[in-house]
């Protein structure tokens, strides 16, 4: 009797394990983005509603744009209007510039950016599109510019600013929504506008603190 118990509990647990390795076998496979690209100055491009159409249909494939000089300038993948998986971009001398995971239209993961010369630019983690986690972003001379924390959007913890000598800008704790500590001077602004990310438009830089 023991013996049918235990072959009737691996029978179970062996058929739900292969019904959750079917789901996340179709789940990837549905999300699998077809060898389309489209670039992004093509006039039948369209955005509503915050999704991306081509052809009056949700768009599926993969979005660039190039210098002109003819190098890739940035790509990014789309799934039925979606940015979905990782979205790219480069410098003109083909060097990486960025590249930030997205899931569904939402930032995810951790995104990467670097300085022209390939020293690191910033370092985020994302959760459905929120901050979640730790915040680094460095000055061009490589010394740490910033390393804030968060908790899904909101300062949480240390959060720590120097100046490009390395001297400390502001070094302070939030917690329960209060600060402690040195708060300083931030003006923070962004140097890549997430409406651009989102277009696939160029990116400038117009000062520290990105988003």
């Amino acid at each position: 009797m023991e013996r049918l118990v235990l072959y009737r509990d691996k029978f179970i647990l062996l058929f739900w394990a292969s019904i959750l390795a079917i789901a996340v076998f179709m789940s990837l496979k549905s999300k699998e983005i077809p060898a389309i690209w489209i670039n992004s100055n093509n006039t039948h491009l369209v955005r509503m509603n915050g999704f991306l159409y081509y052809n009056n249909k949700a768009f599926s494939g993969y979005l660039f744009s190039n210098f002109a000089n003819g190098n890739r300038e940035r790509e990014t993948p789309y799934y039925e209007g979606k940015e979905e998986g990782l979205m790219k971009s480069w410098y003109p001398d083909k060097s990486p510039e960025q590249e930030r995971l997205f899931v569904n239209g939402k930032k995810q993961g951790v995104h990467h950016g670097w300085w022209p010369d390939g020293k690191p630019k910033f370092e985020y983690e994302f959760t459905d599109d929120e901050h979640n986690g730790t915040a680094k972003e460095w000055f061009n001379n490589n010394k740490l510019y910033r390393c804030f924390h968060y908790t899904m959007g909101h300062e949480d913890g240390l959060q720590q600013m120097w100046w490009a000598d390395g001297t400390v800008r502001a070094n302070y704790v939030v917690k329960d929504g209060q600060q402690y500590g040195l708060i300083g001077r931030k003006f923070c602004k962004n140097v890549f506008k997430d409406e651009d990310i989102k277009k696939n438009k160029p990116v400038f830089t117009v000062g520290y603190g990105l988003p």
